[in-house]
Protein backbone atom coordinates (compact mmCIF):
# COMPACT_ATOMS: atom_id res chain seq x y z
CA UNK A 1 0.00 0.00 0.00
CA UNK A 2 1.55 3.36 -0.94
CA UNK A 3 2.16 5.98 2.34
CA UNK A 4 0.87 8.37 0.05
CA UNK A 5 -2.30 7.87 -1.88
CA UNK A 6 -4.41 10.62 -2.92
CA UNK A 7 -6.71 11.34 -6.27
CA UNK A 8 -9.52 9.14 -6.03
CA UNK A 9 -8.64 7.89 -2.96
CA UNK A 10 -8.83 11.16 -1.44
CA UNK A 11 -12.64 10.84 -1.09
CA UNK A 12 -12.31 7.86 0.67
CA UNK A 13 -12.27 7.13 4.53
CA UNK A 14 -9.45 8.59 6.88
CA UNK A 15 -7.50 5.98 7.49
CA UNK A 16 -5.62 6.32 10.79
CA UNK A 17 -2.99 3.78 10.41
CA UNK A 18 -1.50 5.44 7.26
CA UNK A 19 -0.78 8.43 9.25
CA UNK A 20 0.97 6.88 11.94
CA UNK A 21 3.02 4.74 9.87
CA UNK A 22 3.89 7.96 7.55
CA UNK A 23 5.01 9.41 11.33
CA UNK A 24 7.03 6.84 11.89
CA UNK A 25 8.90 6.88 8.22
CA UNK A 26 9.72 10.11 8.73
CA UNK A 27 11.20 10.13 12.24
CA UNK A 28 13.34 6.86 10.99
CA UNK A 29 14.35 8.97 8.31
CA UNK A 30 14.97 11.93 9.75
CA UNK A 31 17.82 9.86 12.07
CA UNK A 32 19.09 8.56 8.66
CA UNK A 33 19.59 12.22 7.07
CA UNK A 34 20.55 14.04 10.43
CA UNK A 35 24.26 13.49 9.21
CA UNK A 36 23.15 15.43 5.71
CA UNK A 37 22.44 18.81 8.31
CA UNK A 38 23.36 21.60 5.96
CA UNK A 39 25.81 24.17 6.91
CA UNK A 40 23.29 27.23 5.53
CA UNK A 41 20.44 25.83 8.32
CA UNK A 42 23.35 26.33 10.73
CA UNK A 43 24.92 29.43 9.97
CA UNK A 44 20.86 30.53 9.89
CA UNK A 45 20.42 29.12 13.09
CA UNK A 46 24.27 30.85 14.40
CA UNK A 47 23.17 34.06 12.80
CA UNK A 48 24.07 36.77 15.32
CA UNK A 49 21.41 38.01 17.16
CA UNK A 50 22.82 40.72 19.12
CA UNK A 51 22.91 43.12 16.41
CA UNK A 52 19.17 43.61 16.50
CA UNK A 53 17.50 43.41 19.66
CA UNK A 54 14.32 44.62 21.55
CA UNK A 55 12.67 44.23 24.42
CA UNK A 56 10.35 45.67 27.30
CA UNK A 57 10.45 45.61 30.98
CA UNK A 58 7.78 44.08 33.16
CA UNK A 59 8.10 42.36 36.68
CA UNK A 60 7.94 38.56 37.19
CA UNK A 61 4.92 37.77 39.36
CA UNK A 62 4.23 36.29 42.49
CA UNK A 63 7.63 33.79 41.93
CA UNK A 64 6.02 31.62 39.47
CA UNK A 65 7.97 29.39 37.96
CA UNK A 66 8.63 29.95 33.75
CA UNK A 67 6.04 26.95 33.27
CA UNK A 68 3.23 29.15 35.00
CA UNK A 69 4.02 32.07 33.75
CA UNK A 70 4.07 30.78 29.87
CA UNK A 71 0.79 28.70 30.86
CA UNK A 72 -0.33 32.14 32.44
CA UNK A 73 0.63 34.50 30.33
CA UNK A 74 -1.80 36.14 27.67
CA UNK A 75 -0.92 38.59 24.94
CA UNK A 76 -3.34 41.40 24.11
CA UNK A 77 -5.90 40.88 21.85
CA UNK A 78 -4.92 37.49 21.23
CA UNK A 79 -7.07 35.18 18.95
CA UNK A 80 -5.83 31.79 20.64
CA UNK A 81 -6.60 33.13 24.16
CA UNK A 82 -10.18 34.30 22.82
CA UNK A 83 -10.42 30.51 21.49
CA UNK A 84 -10.01 28.84 24.69
CA UNK A 85 -13.42 30.18 25.81
CA UNK A 86 -15.33 29.41 22.48
CA UNK A 87 -17.04 26.27 21.71
CA UNK A 88 -16.69 24.26 18.59
CA UNK A 89 -19.60 25.87 17.60
CA UNK A 90 -18.13 29.19 17.26
CA UNK A 91 -15.21 27.58 15.18
CA UNK A 92 -16.39 29.11 11.92
CA UNK A 93 -16.54 32.82 13.71
CA UNK A 94 -12.68 32.31 13.61
CA UNK A 95 -9.57 32.28 11.11
CA UNK A 96 -10.06 28.79 10.10
CA UNK A 97 -6.55 28.74 10.16
CA UNK A 98 -5.74 29.87 13.33
CA UNK A 99 -8.09 27.09 14.72
CA UNK A 100 -6.99 24.11 13.14
CA UNK A 101 -3.59 25.23 14.61
CA UNK A 102 -5.21 25.44 17.96
CA UNK A 103 -6.84 21.62 17.83
CA UNK A 104 -3.85 20.32 16.30
CA UNK A 105 -1.80 21.97 19.10
CA UNK A 106 -4.26 20.72 21.78
CA UNK A 107 -5.17 17.41 20.70
CA UNK A 108 -1.42 15.79 20.91
CA UNK A 109 -2.62 12.16 19.82
CA UNK A 110 -3.93 11.42 15.77
CA UNK A 111 -7.34 10.14 17.64
CA UNK A 112 -7.78 13.35 19.50
CA UNK A 113 -7.08 15.32 16.41
CA UNK A 114 -8.96 13.41 13.94
CA UNK A 115 -12.43 13.93 16.24
CA UNK A 116 -11.75 17.42 16.99
CA UNK A 117 -11.30 18.02 13.36
CA UNK A 118 -14.56 16.41 12.64
CA UNK A 119 -16.69 18.15 15.39
CA UNK A 120 -15.08 21.49 14.09
CA UNK A 121 -16.53 21.12 10.75
CA UNK A 122 -14.66 23.07 8.51
CA UNK A 123 -14.88 23.16 4.72
CA UNK A 124 -11.16 22.18 3.47
CA UNK A 125 -9.85 24.38 0.73
CA UNK A 126 -6.51 24.54 -1.36
CA UNK A 127 -5.86 28.38 0.34
CA UNK A 128 -6.70 26.84 3.58
CA UNK A 129 -4.15 24.18 3.54
CA UNK A 130 -1.41 26.16 2.40
CA UNK A 131 -2.32 28.69 5.50
CA UNK A 132 -2.20 25.71 7.86
CA UNK A 133 0.81 24.26 6.63
CA UNK A 134 2.78 27.73 6.76
CA UNK A 135 1.66 27.67 10.25
CA UNK A 136 3.30 24.65 10.77
CA UNK A 137 6.41 24.83 8.51
CA UNK A 138 8.72 24.24 10.97
CA UNK A 139 6.65 21.42 12.44
CA UNK A 140 6.73 18.56 10.37
CA UNK A 141 4.93 15.84 11.99
CA UNK A 142 1.95 18.53 12.75
CA UNK A 143 2.14 19.45 9.01
CA UNK A 144 1.93 16.16 7.74
CA UNK A 145 -0.59 14.99 9.32
CA UNK A 146 -2.75 17.66 8.44
CA UNK A 147 -2.02 16.75 4.69
CA UNK A 148 -2.67 13.31 4.70
CA UNK A 149 -6.41 14.45 6.74
CA UNK A 150 -6.90 16.96 4.09
CA UNK A 151 -6.29 14.41 1.27
CA UNK A 152 -8.86 11.99 2.33
CA UNK A 153 -11.88 14.92 3.27
CA UNK A 154 -14.63 14.86 0.97
CA UNK A 155 -14.68 16.80 -2.02
CA UNK A 156 -10.99 17.67 -1.58
CA UNK A 157 -8.05 17.22 -3.66
CA UNK A 158 -4.55 18.36 -3.64
CA UNK A 159 -3.19 20.37 -6.13
CA UNK A 160 0.39 21.32 -7.38
CA UNK A 161 0.39 24.22 -4.57
CA UNK A 162 -0.20 22.32 -1.59
CA UNK A 163 2.19 19.29 -2.52
CA UNK A 164 4.52 21.87 -3.34
CA UNK A 165 4.40 23.48 0.10
CA UNK A 166 4.73 19.55 1.75
CA UNK A 167 7.66 19.09 -0.53
CA UNK A 168 9.04 22.04 1.01
CA UNK A 169 8.56 21.07 4.29
CA UNK A 170 10.10 17.63 4.37
CA UNK A 171 12.83 19.21 2.66
CA UNK A 172 14.00 21.42 5.34
CA UNK A 173 13.72 18.22 7.38
CA UNK A 174 15.87 16.11 5.02
CA UNK A 175 13.09 13.66 4.23
CA UNK A 176 14.49 13.13 1.01
CA UNK A 177 13.04 9.12 0.60
CA UNK A 178 9.56 10.19 1.75
CA UNK A 179 9.83 13.85 -0.71
CA UNK A 180 10.31 10.94 -3.79
CA UNK A 181 7.05 9.32 -2.59
CA UNK A 182 5.02 12.25 -2.99
CA UNK A 183 6.47 13.46 -5.86
CA UNK A 184 5.60 9.88 -7.33
CA UNK A 185 2.35 10.38 -6.38
CA UNK A 186 2.07 14.17 -7.81
CA UNK A 187 2.53 12.73 -11.26
CA UNK A 188 0.88 9.38 -11.40
CA UNK A 189 -1.27 9.42 -8.30
CA UNK A 190 -4.60 11.33 -10.23
CA UNK A 191 -6.37 10.18 -12.49
CA UNK A 192 -5.73 14.02 -14.41
CA UNK A 193 -2.13 15.10 -15.60
CA UNK A 194 0.80 15.28 -13.60
CA UNK A 195 1.31 18.03 -11.20
CA UNK A 196 4.41 18.20 -11.19
CA UNK A 197 5.92 21.98 -12.34
CA UNK A 198 9.75 23.65 -12.20
CA UNK A 199 8.70 24.61 -8.94
CA UNK A 200 8.33 21.08 -7.93
CA UNK A 201 11.84 20.66 -9.05
CA UNK A 202 13.18 23.46 -7.98
CA UNK A 203 12.66 22.55 -4.40
CA UNK A 204 14.27 19.31 -4.85
CA UNK A 205 16.93 20.45 -6.09
CA UNK A 206 17.76 23.35 -3.52
CA UNK A 207 17.24 20.88 -0.87
CA UNK A 208 19.40 18.31 -2.04
CA UNK A 209 21.90 21.43 -2.65
CA UNK A 210 21.34 22.56 1.47
CA UNK A 211 22.62 19.04 2.00
CA UNK A 212 25.50 19.74 0.68
CA UNK A 213 24.31 16.19 -2.16
CA UNK A 214 25.64 17.87 -5.09
CA UNK A 215 25.63 15.10 -7.35
CA UNK A 216 22.23 14.10 -6.24
CA UNK A 217 21.27 17.70 -6.97
CA UNK A 218 22.72 17.26 -10.41
CA UNK A 219 21.14 14.09 -10.81
CA UNK A 220 18.00 15.57 -9.99
CA UNK A 221 18.37 17.88 -12.83
CA UNK A 222 18.75 15.23 -15.16
CA UNK A 223 15.69 13.57 -13.99
CA UNK A 224 13.25 16.35 -15.13
CA UNK A 225 12.26 15.03 -18.65
CA UNK A 226 10.54 11.70 -16.91
CA UNK A 227 8.80 13.54 -15.24
CA UNK A 228 7.95 15.71 -18.90
CA UNK A 229 9.86 18.87 -18.20
CA UNK A 230 12.34 20.01 -20.66
CA UNK A 231 16.09 20.26 -19.82
CA UNK A 232 16.77 23.87 -20.63
CA UNK A 233 19.27 26.78 -19.30
CA UNK A 234 16.82 28.63 -16.77
CA UNK A 235 16.22 24.99 -15.53
CA UNK A 236 20.45 24.56 -15.40
CA UNK A 237 20.62 27.88 -14.20
CA UNK A 238 18.29 26.95 -11.04
CA UNK A 239 20.53 24.07 -10.44
CA UNK A 240 23.71 26.11 -10.53
CA UNK A 241 22.02 29.00 -8.46
CA UNK A 242 21.05 26.09 -5.67
CA UNK A 243 25.18 24.94 -5.92
CA UNK A 244 26.86 28.31 -5.63
CA UNK A 245 24.20 29.20 -3.06
CA UNK A 246 25.41 26.82 -0.69
CA UNK A 247 28.91 26.82 -1.10
CA UNK A 248 29.38 24.27 -3.98
CA UNK A 249 30.87 27.33 -6.41
CA UNK A 250 33.56 24.95 -8.05
CA UNK A 251 31.48 22.27 -8.26
CA UNK A 252 28.84 25.13 -10.69
CA UNK A 253 32.03 26.84 -12.19
CA UNK A 254 33.38 23.40 -13.34
CA UNK A 255 29.60 21.75 -13.94
CA UNK A 256 29.15 25.43 -15.69
CA UNK A 257 32.02 24.61 -18.61
CA UNK A 258 31.18 20.90 -18.81
CA UNK A 259 27.74 21.63 -20.30
CA UNK A 260 28.49 24.65 -22.28
CA UNK A 261 27.76 22.90 -25.30
CA UNK A 262 24.18 21.61 -23.77
CA UNK A 263 23.69 25.11 -22.32
CA UNK A 264 25.59 27.89 -24.09
CA UNK A 265 26.73 30.15 -21.48
CA UNK A 266 25.19 33.72 -21.24
CA UNK A 267 25.41 36.51 -18.55
CA UNK A 268 23.45 35.02 -16.32
CA UNK A 269 24.82 31.90 -15.80
CA UNK A 270 28.35 33.86 -15.08
CA UNK A 271 26.88 36.46 -12.76
CA UNK A 272 25.84 33.31 -10.96
CA UNK A 273 29.11 32.07 -10.45
CA UNK A 274 30.29 35.22 -9.96
CA UNK A 275 28.08 35.95 -7.36
CA UNK A 276 28.84 32.56 -5.80
CA UNK A 277 32.40 33.26 -5.20
CA UNK A 278 31.87 36.54 -4.08
CA UNK A 279 29.29 35.21 -1.38
CA UNK A 280 31.84 32.09 -0.23
CA UNK A 281 34.12 35.09 0.27
CA UNK A 282 36.78 34.06 -2.24
CA UNK A 283 38.18 37.14 -3.76
CA UNK A 284 41.03 35.70 -5.86
CA UNK A 285 38.73 33.55 -7.74
CA UNK A 286 36.16 36.48 -7.86
CA UNK A 287 39.04 38.41 -9.52
CA UNK A 288 40.50 35.49 -11.43
CA UNK A 289 36.65 34.70 -12.96
CA UNK A 290 36.25 38.42 -13.90
CA UNK A 291 39.32 38.98 -15.56
CA UNK A 292 38.66 35.48 -17.59
CA UNK A 293 34.91 37.47 -19.03
CA UNK A 294 37.28 40.29 -19.91
CA UNK A 295 39.67 38.60 -21.74
CA UNK A 296 37.20 36.46 -23.72
CA UNK A 297 35.62 39.48 -24.77
CA UNK A 298 32.58 39.02 -22.65
CA UNK A 299 30.85 42.65 -22.23
CA UNK A 300 29.55 42.79 -18.27
CA UNK A 301 26.36 44.37 -17.82
CA UNK A 302 24.84 46.22 -15.06
CA UNK A 303 24.25 43.34 -13.11
CA UNK A 304 27.78 42.39 -13.64
CA UNK A 305 29.00 45.07 -12.16
CA UNK A 306 27.16 45.20 -8.88
CA UNK A 307 28.10 41.43 -7.98
CA UNK A 308 31.86 42.33 -8.55
CA UNK A 309 31.78 45.67 -6.64
CA UNK A 310 29.59 44.30 -3.99
CA UNK A 311 31.92 41.71 -3.47
CA UNK A 312 34.97 44.36 -3.60
CA UNK A 313 33.42 46.20 -1.07
CA UNK A 314 32.16 43.18 1.15
CA UNK A 315 36.03 41.85 1.02
CA UNK A 316 38.01 44.88 1.96
CA UNK A 317 38.73 46.03 -1.89
CA UNK A 318 37.10 49.12 -1.32
CA UNK A 319 39.65 51.30 -3.30
CA UNK A 320 39.63 48.73 -6.26
CA UNK A 321 35.37 49.29 -6.02
CA UNK A 322 35.30 53.08 -6.18
CA UNK A 323 38.07 52.75 -9.20
CA UNK A 324 35.04 50.38 -10.81
CA UNK A 325 32.66 52.75 -9.91
CA UNK A 326 34.06 56.03 -11.03
CA UNK A 327 35.17 53.34 -14.61
CA UNK A 328 31.38 52.92 -15.04
CA UNK A 329 30.55 56.56 -15.17
CA UNK A 330 33.48 56.94 -17.77
CA UNK A 331 32.18 53.80 -19.97
CA UNK A 332 28.44 55.47 -20.00
CA UNK A 333 27.52 52.23 -17.70
CA UNK A 334 25.34 54.22 -15.69
CA UNK A 335 25.52 53.08 -11.79
CA UNK A 336 21.90 51.59 -10.49
CA UNK A 337 20.84 52.17 -7.31
CA UNK A 338 21.86 48.91 -6.05
CA UNK A 339 25.52 50.06 -6.67
CA UNK A 340 25.12 53.37 -5.06
CA UNK A 341 23.83 51.55 -1.99
CA UNK A 342 26.97 49.00 -1.86
CA UNK A 343 29.60 52.05 -2.38
CA UNK A 344 27.80 53.74 0.53
CA UNK A 345 27.63 51.00 2.90
CA UNK A 346 31.23 50.48 2.24
CA UNK A 347 32.03 54.03 2.89
CA UNK A 348 29.94 53.92 6.38
CA UNK A 349 31.31 50.84 7.81
CA UNK A 350 35.01 53.02 7.39
CA UNK A 351 33.58 55.44 9.18
CA UNK A 352 33.78 57.72 6.34
CA UNK A 353 29.89 58.78 6.55
CA UNK A 354 30.37 62.49 5.03
CA UNK A 355 31.53 60.68 1.52
CA UNK A 356 28.79 58.40 2.20
CA UNK A 357 26.26 61.45 2.48
CA UNK A 358 27.82 63.40 -0.41
CA UNK A 359 26.94 60.25 -2.92
CA UNK A 360 23.35 60.15 -1.00
CA UNK A 361 23.34 63.65 -1.91
CA UNK A 362 24.32 63.43 -5.70
CA UNK A 363 22.13 60.06 -6.73
CA UNK A 364 19.24 62.64 -7.23
CA UNK A 365 20.90 64.43 -9.74
CA UNK A 366 22.12 61.73 -11.96
CA UNK A 367 18.23 60.08 -11.81
CA UNK A 368 18.84 57.58 -9.32
CA UNK A 369 16.65 57.91 -6.13
CA UNK A 370 17.47 56.18 -3.27
CA UNK A 371 15.43 53.55 -1.77
CA UNK A 372 15.14 51.93 1.24
CA UNK A 373 18.20 50.19 1.56
CA UNK A 374 20.05 52.96 0.66
CA UNK A 375 18.58 54.61 3.55
CA UNK A 376 18.68 51.90 5.94
CA UNK A 377 22.77 51.89 5.13
CA UNK A 378 23.14 55.39 6.38
CA UNK A 379 20.38 54.63 9.47
CA UNK A 380 22.20 51.36 10.73
CA UNK A 381 25.45 53.49 10.91
CA UNK A 382 24.32 56.40 12.42
CA UNK A 383 22.58 54.47 15.61
CA UNK A 384 25.87 52.34 15.55
CA UNK A 385 27.95 55.59 16.09
CA UNK A 386 24.98 56.67 18.57
CA UNK A 387 23.77 60.14 15.90
CA UNK A 388 20.20 58.93 16.85
CA UNK A 389 18.86 62.63 15.92
CA UNK A 390 20.78 62.35 12.44
CA UNK A 391 19.41 58.76 11.91
CA UNK A 392 15.62 59.96 13.15
CA UNK A 393 16.09 62.63 10.48
CA UNK A 394 16.80 60.76 7.71
CA UNK A 395 14.03 58.28 8.94
CA UNK A 396 11.61 61.22 8.99
CA UNK A 397 12.68 61.98 5.16
CA UNK A 398 12.14 58.69 4.23
CA UNK A 399 8.92 58.77 5.24
CA UNK A 400 7.87 62.40 3.66
CA UNK A 401 9.24 60.79 0.27
CA UNK A 402 6.98 57.94 0.29
CA UNK A 403 9.98 55.40 0.90
CA UNK A 404 7.99 53.05 3.65
CA UNK A 405 10.35 51.57 6.48
CA UNK A 406 11.07 48.39 6.59
CA UNK A 407 11.33 45.58 9.36
CA UNK A 408 15.33 46.30 9.26
CA UNK A 409 14.82 49.66 9.28
CA UNK A 410 13.66 49.26 12.80
CA UNK A 411 15.64 46.70 13.53
CA UNK A 412 18.42 49.07 13.55
CA UNK A 413 16.97 51.94 15.83
CA UNK A 414 16.09 48.68 18.36
CA UNK A 415 19.92 47.97 17.95
CA UNK A 416 20.83 51.13 19.36
CA UNK A 417 18.50 51.21 21.76
CA UNK A 418 19.90 50.89 25.84
CA UNK A 419 17.24 49.97 27.51
CA UNK A 420 13.71 48.32 27.33
CA UNK A 421 11.11 51.41 27.49
CA UNK A 422 13.14 52.83 24.52
CA UNK A 423 12.95 49.22 23.05
CA UNK A 424 9.56 49.25 22.99
CA UNK A 425 8.94 52.75 22.14
CA UNK A 426 10.35 51.47 18.88
CA UNK A 427 8.41 48.26 18.09
CA UNK A 428 5.44 49.71 18.77
CA UNK A 429 5.74 52.44 16.23
CA UNK A 430 6.68 49.44 13.87
CA UNK A 431 3.04 47.84 14.85
CA UNK A 432 1.64 51.47 14.19
CA UNK A 433 2.83 52.39 10.56
CA UNK A 434 2.50 48.42 9.77
CA UNK A 435 5.19 47.34 9.17
CA UNK A 436 4.66 43.90 11.01
CA UNK A 437 7.26 41.85 12.68
CA UNK A 438 9.19 39.06 10.99
CA UNK A 439 10.19 35.52 12.23
CA UNK A 440 13.98 37.18 12.92
CA UNK A 441 12.04 40.12 14.95
CA UNK A 442 10.50 38.02 17.14
CA UNK A 443 13.67 35.94 17.91
CA UNK A 444 15.75 38.64 18.13
CA UNK A 445 13.54 40.27 21.05
CA UNK A 446 13.33 36.70 22.76
CA UNK A 447 17.10 36.74 22.45
CA UNK A 448 17.02 40.52 24.05
CA UNK A 449 14.28 39.55 26.54
CA UNK A 450 16.10 36.44 27.78
CA UNK A 451 18.98 38.64 28.37
CA UNK A 452 17.06 40.94 30.63
CA UNK A 453 15.69 38.20 32.33
CA UNK A 454 12.38 39.57 31.58
CA UNK A 455 11.03 35.78 31.07
CA UNK A 456 7.60 37.12 31.59
CA UNK A 457 7.32 39.24 28.82
CA UNK A 458 9.46 36.17 26.51
CA UNK A 459 6.75 33.93 27.86
CA UNK A 460 3.85 36.26 26.29
CA UNK A 461 6.21 37.34 22.94
CA UNK A 462 6.55 33.39 22.34
CA UNK A 463 2.32 32.91 22.46
CA UNK A 464 1.80 36.03 20.65
CA UNK A 465 4.36 34.65 17.61
CA UNK A 466 2.67 30.88 17.35
CA UNK A 467 -0.72 32.84 17.29
CA UNK A 468 0.63 34.75 14.20
CA UNK A 469 2.49 31.81 12.40
CA UNK A 470 5.87 33.47 12.70
CA UNK A 471 7.07 30.51 14.75
CA UNK A 472 8.56 28.82 16.60
CA UNK A 473 11.53 27.89 14.23
CA UNK A 474 14.98 25.80 14.99
CA UNK A 475 16.31 29.29 15.99
CA UNK A 476 13.42 30.32 18.31
CA UNK A 477 14.17 26.97 20.34
CA UNK A 478 17.89 27.43 20.62
CA UNK A 479 17.25 30.76 21.39
CA UNK A 480 15.13 29.48 24.28
CA UNK A 481 17.13 26.33 25.70
CA UNK A 482 20.50 28.36 25.47
CA UNK A 483 18.78 31.38 27.22
CA UNK A 484 16.87 29.24 29.44
CA UNK A 485 20.18 27.45 30.61
CA UNK A 486 22.50 30.61 31.22
CA UNK A 487 19.51 31.91 33.25
CA UNK A 488 20.04 28.75 35.35
CA UNK A 489 16.76 27.43 34.73
CA UNK A 490 17.76 23.81 33.37
CA UNK A 491 14.12 21.75 33.94
CA UNK A 492 12.15 24.86 31.42
CA UNK A 493 15.40 24.63 28.55
CA UNK A 494 14.73 20.75 28.94
CA UNK A 495 10.83 21.26 27.98
CA UNK A 496 11.66 23.28 25.31
CA UNK A 497 14.68 20.48 24.17
CA UNK A 498 11.52 17.99 24.34
CA UNK A 499 8.99 20.08 22.16
CA UNK A 500 11.65 21.06 19.60
CA UNK A 501 12.76 17.11 19.29
CA UNK A 502 9.05 16.25 19.38
CA UNK A 503 8.56 18.35 15.89
CA UNK A 504 11.44 16.96 14.33
CA UNK A 505 13.63 20.26 14.43
CA UNK A 506 17.34 19.29 14.32
CA UNK A 507 19.76 20.57 16.74
CA UNK A 508 22.63 22.52 16.26
CA UNK A 509 25.86 20.93 17.50
CA UNK A 510 26.07 23.32 20.62
CA UNK A 511 22.70 22.82 21.40
CA UNK A 512 23.26 19.06 21.21
CA UNK A 513 26.24 19.27 23.77
CA UNK A 514 24.23 21.58 26.46
CA UNK A 515 21.20 19.03 26.30
CA UNK A 516 23.97 16.32 27.20
CA UNK A 517 24.74 18.80 30.12
CA UNK A 518 21.51 19.01 31.25
CA UNK A 519 20.97 15.49 31.89
CA UNK A 520 23.77 15.42 33.31
CA UNK A 521 23.43 17.60 35.58
CA UNK A 522 19.60 16.27 35.99
CA UNK A 523 21.01 12.69 37.09
CA UNK A 524 23.22 14.42 39.70
CA UNK A 525 20.37 16.39 41.26
CA UNK A 526 18.60 13.10 41.83
CA UNK A 527 21.63 11.02 43.04
CA UNK A 528 22.19 14.09 45.16
CA UNK A 529 18.31 14.24 46.48
CA UNK A 530 18.86 10.58 47.37
CA UNK A 531 21.98 10.18 49.02
CA UNK A 532 20.01 13.28 51.20
CA UNK A 533 17.47 10.97 51.90
CA UNK A 534 19.78 8.26 52.80
CA UNK A 535 21.74 10.61 55.22
CA UNK A 536 18.59 11.77 56.68
CA UNK A 537 17.00 8.26 57.39
CA UNK A 538 20.62 7.34 59.14
CA UNK A 539 20.26 9.75 61.56
CA UNK A 540 16.80 8.86 62.23
CA UNK A 541 18.00 5.50 62.76
CA UNK A 542 21.08 6.85 65.36
CA UNK A 543 18.80 9.02 66.90
CA UNK A 544 15.96 6.42 67.40
CA UNK A 545 18.69 3.71 68.54
CA UNK A 546 19.65 6.33 71.38
CA UNK A 547 16.36 6.78 72.92
CA UNK A 548 15.77 3.48 72.89
CA UNK A 549 19.07 2.63 74.92
CA UNK A 550 18.08 5.39 77.56
CA UNK A 551 14.41 3.93 78.02
CA UNK A 552 16.40 0.58 78.55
Amino acid sequence: MAYFSYGTAAKSKFALSDVVLLHTLCHRQSLEDERFVSTASTSQADFDLSECQVGDEEDNEGGKSGEEQRMDSDVADSDLDELDNKSTSDCLEANDDLVIQRLLKTNPTSEERVEALKQCNIAISTDLVLRVLSRHKNDMNTAMFFFVWASQQPGYTHGTETYNATLNILGRMKQFKTMWQLVEEMHNGGNGPSLVTDETFTILIRRYAAAHMVERASETFYKREEFGLKLNTPAFQILLGALCRYKHVQEAEALLNLRENEFPPDMKSRNIILSGWCALEKIREAKRFWNELIKKGHKPNLVTYGIFINGLTKLGGLHEALKLFEAMWNKGCTPDVLICNNIIDALCSKNCIPEALGIFGEMNDHGCLPDVATYNSLIKHLCNIRRIDRAYKLFYEMERKGCAPNSRTYHYFLNGAKEPKEALKVFQRMMKTGCMPTSDTYNLMLKMLIVWNDMDTVFRLWNDMERKGMGPDRISYTVMIHGLYKNGRFDEAYKYYNEMAAKGLLLEPRTKILVKAMEIKAKERKTGVHDTKKKKRRKLDKSSSRVKTKIA
